[in-house]
């Protein structure tokens, strides 16, 4: 008997349709195309439990004959490719004629549809591949798809699918996204009867791209232009002081259509050096339009990726084009600003191993272990001033601190005043100390957090007495019911505000003052999501570290004699060395180092 048979035509689609068809906003993100394709004006998505029992859309958009509408659920049948040449010029969001069929092959579909100048339209019904069947129907000009039972014979993809809430993320994601690549198009989302979303057609300038960023953060962007070679460049993008945590808020568009391009990041990060921190990216979107026989749209099933025949041309222009709309920008201590630890974009769900991460067993000697503990130069010496990394020529004998108490080796300082109002110049019995103030009030604040984390389990929140709202998008929402109690346990008070924004309610008293305290509430929730789920101590270090850095001290920042004054003497009291970022908060250029520099040494 043979080992080797033909799959049955239906189980072959089924297994074909793992490409296309990944979760119910992958079914949403084909309809839609298919839909801008057909010119729609108007495009309406309904859904019912996420996707998972209904999917409709519907458009006004030129219809299907009823030959059209026959060939449409069939494998690799398409209007948009005739032949080889084709593929060169590819000007439509889809082309490639498996969307239909693969979703056919995993739900009941049905599709209506008639021209504007027909009398009656058509509908073809399919049950996960099989039982084809085209009858007339009576119905408005465009096409309504119809997707129901997802996975429903496929209880291994179904079972992969997430609740309701998350799956409504994603489509809602989609449908937003979109609304920024064509924004003369009316698009509508509705979820179990109720509109979660309704675009704005006729939006130009910074305010194309409020479904994505929120009404208040697009009036603070820079606009970008440029043109190279019948190339050009377009788009918006934040300051550098608005930079996120997270660099899911920025967006690609080619030819109106949402990409994926590690080079177009590369230029774009570039672009960005020197004006933003380590780990901090920019909110905003930039849309290239290039000709369709200069870009590859045909290398990823879902079209999210391309290839650009001349990519040295491409990055060139984003890169020029993005440095211009941020000159003239002052950057404020970018070098002296925190340092994040790195996170990577998992895309994990937080589980309970993250709410664990205040538990009991969680010390103070763990989480600040190397950032502020007492080290060896501290058990030598009595002085976070002398603390941090030493020049190699002032550790000679007659140079060490000598063991003292410390009011009376804090006598033996003086202040000298303030370099660039970012570091702290004192005169010590054994050099000169410079003290960076930002690294110090941050080491200080860290250490003290992680205290109060050990002791009581959770920080103070105070409430607001304005709620502070923000956008977010509809993916993070999702995942608020796993994110809060973290926040809780930090003295952050959020609460879902509207389907695409977040009210702040409290935050740590230490954080109430602080004029930006939406923007510290968003930076938690980036790193939350993009940290590794299975590195808790991590988490909490990265999280108090990052509160840490937003109230403490800012490099830029003038102090006063008294100020200084105090900040030495609570980073003698604290014993702190370094910042939670690594970095030593003081240095001391020795009496033997500076007589040598003057040539009074050999």
């Amino acid at each position: 008997m043979s080992k080797i048979h033909i799959l049955p035509p239906h189980i072959a689609n089924q297994i074909a349709a793992g490409e296309v068809v990944e979760r119910p906003a992958s079914i949403v993100k084909e309809l839609l195309e298919n839909s801008i394709d057909a010119g729609a004006k108007r495009i309406r998505v309904e859904l019912k439990d996420g996707g998972k029992h209904l999917i409709r859309v519907t458009d006004d958009g030129i219809g299907l004959e009823k030959e059209d509408i026959d060939l449409s659920v069939e494998r690799h049948a398409t209007s948009k490719i005739i032949d080889e040449a084709d593929l060169n010029l590819i000007g439509t969001m889809g082309f490639r004629g498996e969307a239909l069929s693969s979703i056919g092959a995993v739900s009941r579909l049905s599709i209506t549809s008639r021209p504007y100048d027909n009398i009656e339209g058509w509908q073809v019904r399919v049950d996960f591949g099989r039982d084809k069947k085209i009858v007339a129907a009576g119905c408005p000009s465009g096409t309504k798809v119809e997707v129901q039972d997802l996975f429903l014979e496929i209880p291994a993809r179904r079972n992969f699918l997430k609740r309701r809430q998350t799956e409504l993320g994603h489509i809602s994601q989609i449908v937003r996204t979109l609304s920024v690549g064509f924004p003369n198009i009316l698009f509508e989302l509705l979820s179990d009867g109720r509109e979660i979303f309704r675009s704005r057609p006729g939006c130009h300038g910074s305010q194309r791209l409020w479904p994505l960023a929120g009404d208040k953060l697009v009036l603070q962007m820079l606009p970008v232009k440029g043109e190279s070679m019948k190339i050009l460049v377009s788009g918006y993008v934040t300051p550098p002081e608005e930079a996120r945590a997270s660099s899911k808020s920025f967006y690609f568009f080619l030819n109106q259509r949402p990409i994926n391009s590690r080079l177009l990041w590369k230029a774009l990060n570039q672009a960005f050096r020197g004006f933003t921190m380590k780990n901090s990216y920019p909110v905003g979107a930039l849309f290239l339009e290039v000709q369709p026989d200069q870009v590859d749209v045909n290398v990823h099933p879902a079209k999210q990726e391309v290839r650009f025949h001349d990519p040295d041309v491409i990055y060139r222009i984003v890169y020029h084009s993005v440095q211009r709309a941020l000159e003239g920008i002052k950057v404020i201590a970018s070098t002296f600003e925190k340092t994040p630890a790195g996170s990577k974009e998992t895309g994990l769900s937080i589980d309970q191993q993250k709410l664990d991460i205040f538990s009991d067993t969680l010390q103070v000697s763990e989480a600040v272990s190397g950032y502020g503990e007492p080290s060896s130069p501290w058990q030598n010496q009595k002085t976070a001033l002398t603390a941090g990394t030493v020049p190699q020529a002032s550790t000679d004998k007659d140079h060490q601190v000598q063991e003292s108490d410390g009011a009376d080796l804090w006598c033996d300082f003086r202040i000298l005043g303030q370099l660039a109002k970012s570091y702290i110049l004192a005169e010590g019995p054994h050099g000169l100390v410079l003290i960076d103030q930002h690294a110090a009030h941050e080491a200080i604040i860290f250490k003290r957090l992680n205290k109060q984390i050990a002791q009581t389990d959770s920080l103070n929140a105070q409430p607001l007495v304005f709620p502070e709202v923000m956008e977010r998008n509809p993916q993070d929402i999702a995942k608020l019911p796993e994110i809060c109690p973290i926040l809780t346990r930090l003295g952050v008070v959020i609460e879902p505000f509207g389907h695409s924004q977040i009210a702040v309610r409290a935050v740590p008293d230490f954080l109430a003052s602080c004029s930006k305290t939406s923007q510290v509430a968003s930076e938690l929730i980036d790193r939350i999501l993009n940290f590794p789920e299975q590195d808790a101590k991590g988490l909490v270090h990265d999280l108090l570290a990052s509160m840490a850095c937003h109230s403490a001290i800012k490099a830029n920042h003038h102090l006063e004699l008294q100020e200084m004054d105090a900040l030495i003497k609570e980073l003698v009291s604290e014993q702190v060395t370094h910042c939670p970022h690594g970095r030593p908060v003081s240095q001391i250029l020795g009496f033997n180092e500076i007589e040598r520099r003057f040539g009074r040494k050999q």
